[in-house]
């Protein structure tokens, strides 16, 4: 009778207990070892872009190359482009990029003068808000093989191979409403000495969900980087005026296709170049248009 007393009361106490519990509110979870614990997600410090793509002619710093001078017109880009984040508006960026001309690689079709396929490498440091809401500064060093600046520094005042260093800045302000505007300075230091700056102004808008509009008007020129010794006869000044159309169109979640048109127009440093030059000799197109596409893998 003693032992059947006791097994009631500790059942009372144990149903009491139980009800004070549910009363509370509180879920008493009993983990279960083969059900994994959720991690919290963690965003990676890299990301970056892969491109490939076409256009109708070789260009460079807003100077249309012509047929003559590249022994033909188009060129397939590829790039890879990679940014690090080191704190929220810092970033370590990098990239290599590679343009095959489809032409015969020869200067004027000379046998003994070559215009190789243009390889660039560079790596940068990038701080958002440099001093100014809005305001991202980059500087860095570029590696130049081939195109336009390796023949410059292969058959220019330096006598060089077709390799050319500089270092940079580009200074890119969000003005609002869409606009923006910059400029990049350079400052070669080997292969061809000497600056370039190249200035511009742009406005992104939107046409439809997938799909936007981003208009640049820029321009190029140079400072103590040419001299009556370059082969090309480019003069210091300005060096070319364009005007670019981009319709970036998303197709996925990280695949993009680019298309492309630009009007150039050269400056009268390049302009130099092609003074006294007959027609089919011309090493620049006084009026070019360079139109094209790109496919963009972001990552």
């Amino acid at each position: 009778m003693q032992k059947k007393t006791i097994i009631s009361a500790a059942l009372a106490v144990a149903s009491l207990a139980g009800i004070a519990l549910a009363g509370s509110g509180k879920t008493v979870v009993v983990p279960n070892p083969t059900q994994p614990v959720a991690q919290p997600k963690v965003e990676s410090r890299f990301s970056g872009t892969v491109q490939a793509g076409y256009k109708s002619n070789y260009d460079c710093r807003g100077i249309v190359a012509s047929h003559s001078l590249v022994e033909g017109d188009s060129v397939i880009p590829v790039a890879l482009d990679m940014s690090y984040s080191i704190a929220e508006k810092e970033a370590l960026l990098f990239g290599i990029s590679y343009d095959v001309l489809t032409s015969g690689h020869h200067l004027y079709g000379m046998d003994g003068a070559s215009f190789h396929n243009e390889a660039d490498i560079y790596a940068a440091y990038q701080q958002k808000d440099m001093g100014l809401k809005n305001l991202t500064a980059t500087v860095g060093w570029n590696l130049n093989y081939g195109g336009l600046l390796g023949n410059y520094a292969k058959y220019g005042k330096d006598k060089a191979h077709s390799v050319t260093q500089e270092f940079f800045l580009n200074l890119n302000y969000d003005i609002g409403d869409h606009f923006f505007a910059g400029v990049t300075t350079s400052y070669g230091f080997q292969g061809v000495t000497g600056w370039w700056f190249q200035p511009y102004v742009g406005h992104k808008a939107t046409l439809c969900e997938r799909t936007d509009i981003v208009t640049t008007l820029g321009m190029s020129a140079t400072a103590s980087y040419f001299n009556s010794e370059n082969w090309l006869g480019n003069a210091n000044g300005s060096q070319a005026f364009f005007v670019k159309a981009e319709l970036p169109t998303k197709l996925t979640e990280n695949l993009s296709v680019v298309p492309f048109v630009s009007l150039n127009w050269l400056g009268n440093g390049s302009l130099k170049a092609n003074k006294g030059v007959e027609d089919g000799y011309k090493p620049y197109k006084n009026f070019g248009v360079v139109a094209g596409a790109n496919i963009v893998y972001n990552f």
